[in-house]
This record gives structure tokens, C-alpha cells and sequence, in this order.
């Protein structure tokens, strides 16, 4: 067999080649602390740290969601809270009401009554960045979900709902989505119960007690009583706080264990990475050594 005069040269070319480039990844690995550094590395760990990676960026959504809810969800509480506080004003000014009340009593009355109802008005149509809390999936419109109907003195007469009839959902995981506002039984309560007030306010300028404390029940007494549904409303939007705390940790739970399962594929053993780089090191000096010991060698060294 006849062996040509650059054999040899050519494969400690290519010895030496290999050898820095298993030095080049041993080093890369060590600098970045990335085991892989392009698909070619590991075709599969890429493929599983690329779907793991997608998982994570939604469940990340999913969690920025949740965060958003459980902030509309407390806002809307401390909304209703404050609707509540009126209405048990409300309940304590018609308590005391009887056939001796005085004309004068109930005038003063009936005008606390009337800044109750304009505060009521006011916080119904509250807002949460730019947003309306009672609106239902309307919550971005440019128009309030309680419009209300004037007199010529610029009292309130009637109030009535104008938001939506459905309710803006979120997910909060790949099959659950939840609705952090109220709904629109809950807001057509709410519009209810400031009519109701305005009642009162009628009432108690005409001095009449027997209406004003029929009124009274409607509020606080008896069965669907506005103080029942509001409070039924704060329960519900408690629970809903609650599933979505829930709903958080969990999340935070599946973040931490993604990132684990990305690091298990993606992070360089910095041991491992060492001690290749250094048997590569090693490797490539004796190549380098040996050819340059068997170059100074010719035919006529074997001839003497």
C-alpha cells in the first residue's frame, strides 16, 4: 500500500482540530454554564428545553392574570364594602322613625339621605386603572355603568344600570378561566338599591312614616333584602380572592419545577465540563508533541 507524503500531516491536521474544538465547547460551557449551545449539541434536551421554555411563558400569563384578578376582585370588595357602609347609614336614619317625628327631623333626614345616594352613585361608577369595577365585560367603555336621571335642583331621581349583561374572563391555567368582577344581577342590585334610597328620600320629605319604614324593609329586613345582597355579593367576591390565591401558588409551584427540568437539560455540570476540558488540553499538547517528534523522522532514520 503506498502511503503518500502528507498522510501524516493531513490526520494530525484533523487530530488536532477535533481536539480544539471539544476544547472551544469545554470552555464555552464553562463561560455561559449552558450545556448546549445550538440544537446540534442534543437534538431531544433541545426540543424538550424549547417546549418547557413555552410552558413556562404561559404560565408566567397565567400568573400576571391571576395577579390582575385578585386585584380587581379586592378593589370591587372595598366597593361594595362602601355601598354596604350607605346603606346601614341608610337603615340607622329610617330606624328611629315614628308618628312623632318631627317635619323638621325628617328635612334633615332626607337630606343626609340625598348625599348618601349621591356618594352611592359615585362609588358604583368607580374605576380601577381607567377601568369601571361595576360594568361587567363593558369595563373599558368610555360611558358609566349607573347613569342617573335629575330634577331641576340637580337631585337625583332614578338611577339606572347601563353596563353589560356578561362578565370579562381571565385563565388562570389551560382549562379554568374565572371572572374577578361582579355580576350583573349584583350591579342591577346595586342600581336597585339607590332607587330604593331615593324612596326613602321621597318618604321621608313627605313625613311619612309608615312609608318610610316600609321602605326600610326592603333595605334591611325580610327576604332579598338589598343588605342580604350585598353582603351575599362580598362573600362571593371573597371566595373568588381566594381561588385565586390558590390559583397563584400553584403556579408559582409549576414555575420553580419547570425551571428545574430546564436546568436538568440546559446547565452544564461545571465538574464534568472541567475535567473534559482538561483530558482535551492534555490530549491536544501530546498530539502536538508526538507529530512533532514523528515529523523530524524521515525514511532513512529506519535505513541507518
Amino acid at each position: 500500500m503506498r502511503v503518500t507524503f502528507n498522510s501524516f500531516p493531513d490526520t494530525l491536521l484533523g487530530r488536532l482540530q477535533a481536539l480544539g474544538s471539544d476544547q472551544n465547547k469545554a470552555l464555552v460551557q464553562l463561560s455561559t454554564g449552558q450545556r448546549i449551545a445550538a440544537p446540534s449539541d442534543d437534538a431531544p434536551a433541545m426540543q424538550r428545553i424549547l417546549n418547557l421554555r413555552a410552558e413556562k411563558k404561559q404560565g408566567q400569563q397565567y400568573h400576571r392574570n391571576a395577579i390582575d384578578g385578585l386585584e380587581v376582585s379586592k378593589t370591587t370588595f372595598a366597593t361594595l364594602d362602601q355601598l354596604s357602609d350607605i346603606l346601614t347609614r341608610s337603615s340607622e336614619l329610617s330606624a328611629n322613625i315614628s308618628g312623632i317625628t318631627s317635619a323638621q327631623e325628617f328635612k334633615a333626614k332626607a337630606s343626609e339621605v340625598t348625599q348618601l345616594i349621591e356618594q352611592g352613585l359615585n362609588v358604583a361608577n368607580s374605576k380601577l386603572r381607567g377601568s369601571y369595577l361595576l360594568a361587567g365585560d363593558a369595563s373599558g367603555s368610555a360611558t358609566a355603568p349607573y347613569a342617573s336621571t335629575r330634577d331641576a335642583e340637580g337631585r337625583i331621581t332614578s338611577v339606572t344600570y347601563k353596563g353589560s349583561d356578561s362578565l370579562a374572563e381571565m385563565n388562570i391555567s389551560e382549562s379554568s378561566k374565572i371572572s374577578a368582577f361582579s355580576s350583573a344581577a349584583e350591579n342591577k342590585d346595586v342600581a336597585g338599591m339607590l332607587n330604593t334610597l331615593i324612596e326613602l328620600r321621597s318618604a321621608m320629605e313627605a313625613a311619612d312614616s309608615t312609608e318610610a319604614l316600609n321602605v326600610r324593609r326592603k333595605l334591611t329586613d325580610g327576604t332579598g333584602n338589598y343588605e342580604d345582597t350585598l353582603l351575599s355579593s362580598m362573600s362571593r367576591a371573597g371566595s373568588i380572592q381566594y381561588r385565586l390565591e390558590v390559583a397563584m401558588k400553584d403556579l408559582e409551584i409549576r414555575y420553580e419545577s419547570t425551571e428545574q427540568l430546564i436546568s436538568t437539560d440546559a446547565d452544564v455540570d461545571f465538574a464534568e465540563a472541567t475535567v473534559r476540558l482538561n483530558r482535551a488540553q492534555m490530549a491536544y499538547q501530546a498530539a502536538i508533541q508526538s507529530g512533532a517528534m514523528i515529523q523530524n523522522n524521515s525514511l532513512l532514520d529506519y535505513l541507518r
